[in-house]
């Protein structure tokens, strides 16, 4: 094959690639993540298998949201240039494509560990409840937010610490465990549907910030962020974590900050270009903290150390 071949196939794949929006979903990965090591007794080989699986399984969501959408992304400026919206990828091929990766997804599962069948399945059905037309659970208030914390904080975090060779955690803990990013998706969720709040009162989509403003959305979403920054705080009054653990996220404060900064800005002023440079400054230093948590995570093993067991139980 030619060096021009090449090229010519790496541009017929990019509209395929970027159907996938894997930039949106990087700190869900990291959720998977750290369920995975904060949980389970890893063998490379199997958790690089359902770490694709899991991909495979979050870029088939993407794709079939965008389906469902493609008329209302049209009519909306900063999603007007997605792969399906613009007709790069016709509406038929797009659903092809995502059945093709959700049965990656469980092919992967079904040579790993069919137990995780069940919570990838899960997974899947809840987003595609998200987005279809019936019962559109984007366009209900309250449920359109919750439906993001429980997909994309809960089930990543479930699924990496669902991974065999567990340490005997039951489901209490990893509920506990997931708290603070059920929390941080919610409110990320509101602030999306700030940003895209014309485009969705246009096209009758009654999110929560269509529903009762942008303000107010602003008002709960900093709620949730605060929340899950008390979090840890909370259980370790509570006696369920070590100090240690909470002394090293006040190490990570100083990256929050220019985040913090941004969302001064939103809070003062809610409109699409302050939602947009909040959330270019959370995808630059957010990822930045996960990653550096989950290194910690890895490393040490014991994150919750100190956590009365038995209570659990």
């Amino acid at each position: 094959m030619s060096v021009p071949d090449v090229f010519r196939g790496l541009r017929w794949f990019k509209p395929y690639f970027d159907v996938c929006r894997v930039e949106s979903w990087l700190s869900w990965v990291c959720g998977f993540a750290l369920g995975a090591v904060s949980f389970s007794s890893l063998l490379l080989g199997q958790t690089v298998a359902i770490f694709f699986a899991f991909s495979f399984a979050t870029a088939s969501i993407f794709v079939l949201n965008q389906y469902f959408d493609r008329q209302d992304d049209g009519k909306n400026k900063q999603k007007s240039n997605l792969p399906i919206a613009s007709g790069q990828i016709s509406p038929m091929n797009a659903l092809i494509f995502s059945f093709l990766l959700m049965s990656s997804c469980f092919v992967l599962v079904y040579l790993v560990d069919i137990n995780l069948s069940l919570p990838l399945f899960v997974y899947i059905a809840l987003w595609g409840l998200y987005s279809a037309p019936t019962p559109k659970l984007k366009s209900k208030p309250i449920a359109d937010f919750l439906t993001s914390g429980v997909g994309a904080g809960f089930l990543p975090f479930y699924i990496g610490s669902s991974i065999p060779h567990q340490l005997g955690v039951n489901l209490p803990f990893i509920l506990l465990a997931a708290a603070p990013l059920v929390l941080f998706q919610s409110g990320a969720h509101i602030i999306q549907t700030i940003g895209d709040f014309e485009a969705d009162r246009e096209a009758g989509i009654s999110t929560f910030v269509v529903r009762y403003g942008r303000k107010q959305g602003v008002l709960i979403a900093s709620l949730m962020f605060l929340s899950a920054f008390l979090y840890p705080f909370v259980c370790l009054f509570a006696g369920l974590v070590s100090p240690d653990h909470v002394i090293f996220l006040s190490v990570l404060l100083p990256l929050s900050f220019p985040s913090l900064l941004r969302f001064r800005d939103l809070y003062r002023d809610p409109c699409s270009g302050n939602v947009d440079r909040l959330q270019k400054s959370v995808r630059k230093y957010g990822v930045i903290v996960l990653i550096i948590a989950w290194v910690y995570v890895l490393f040490t093993k014991n994150v919750f150390v100190g956590f009365p067991w038995d209570r659990m139980i």
